[in-house]
């Protein structure tokens, strides 16, 4: 097994971000990239000390490909565990554009609102109201609010979780795996749906059920979690024939495949729709994940009920 390069090896290394051949510069490249994120200090210690403004960012992009690559080896990693977990699919989701995000931050917030909501939600038994109850906790108490609409705006930052953590604000597909996340935390069967109409989640007979047949009603994120009775999203159910409760990989798979999509018809940076097909290729897309042969409805074509 090879050692691990020491200190004056990795500012060796970041110092010879100037060589202008490109063979020796990709070959470089792959080295850094083998290291990994113990590399990014002496990467932010040269890109300070650049006095040529375009080493700087070809310092910068190089950070961030390497922050895109570690999070794609990680989200690999974690679609393999036995029971993922959907908050730290979504943080290292998000780490790959946040990479002063702290796992520790993420894990502890949410963990203070679990229990806060579990204390909310403990003496009372009705589905029904136990979801009223949790509405009320998640958009009201916890502030948790819509930023945008993907139907209607586009907001990179929406997408992930530092807004969720610091502005209380997300889309109608960050905030509801947010919803799900603390929703199931605390013993609702709660799920995602995989339909183009982005706002709806389920809730099924069964914390443990994930089949269509189960859905009892819906929940739209968009008007601070209403209840929608089966019958009256029938129709939208019916029109479609790849319909899907996502369990938490494939809940994360459609969060990026979303995103990729949105940006792909919608950003104008280069590079970072470069990293979000990363990201979406890593994750993969899930067996029952709908199809975008189409565009998903925007306002205007029957995006919402």
């Amino acid at each position: 097994m090879n050692a691990r390069p020491g200190q004056a090896d990795l500012e060796a290394l970041a110092g010879m971000l100037d060589e202008t051949d490109e063979e020796i510069r990709q070959t470089l490249k792959e080295a850094l990239f083998s290291i990994g994120e113990e590399v990014l200090p002496y990467l932010e210690k040269a890109r300070m000390q650049a006095d040529d403004p375009a080493r700087q960012d070809r310092i910068g992009t190089l950070m961030g490909e390497l922050q895109v690559d570690m999070a794609c080896k990680k989200l690999t990693a974690w679609k393999e565990e036995s029971e993922p977990d959907l908050l730290k699919g979504f943080y290292l989701f998000s780490s790959a554009f946040y990479p002063g995000l702290s796992w520790e931050k993420v894990r502890d917030e949410f963990n203070r609102l679990h229990g806060d909501c579990w204390l909310l939600l403990a003496d009372d038994t009705s589905l029904s109201r136990k979801l009223a109850l949790f509405n009320n906790f998640f958009f009201n108490q916890c502030g948790f609010r819509l930023g945008t609409k993907i139907v209607s705006d586009y907001d990179f930052a929406d997408f992930f979780l530092p807004n969720l953590l610091d502005l209380r604000r997300g889309n109608d597909r960050s905030l509801a795996l947010a919803y799900q996340y603390l929703a199931k935390r605390n013993g609702l069967p709660v799920f995602l749906l995989n339909l183009p109409v982005v706002n709806l989640l389920a809730c099924t007979t069964d914390i443990d059920s994930v089949a269509k047949e189960d859905i009892r009603f819906c929940i739209d994120i968009t008007h601070h979690g209403s209840l929608i009775n089966r019958m009256e999203v029938e129709p939208v159910f019916s029109q479609q024939k790849h319909i899907g409760i996502c369990n938490v990989v494939q809940a994360l798979q459609d969060l990026a495949k979303l995103l990729h999509y949105i940006v792909s018809v919608r950003e104008t940076d280069a590079l970072r729709k470069q990293a979000v097909k990363k990201l979406h290729d890593c994750l993969g897309s899930s067996p029952n994940s709908f199809p975008f042969s189409t565009p998903p409805p925007f306002e205007g074509e029957g995006a919402d009920f």
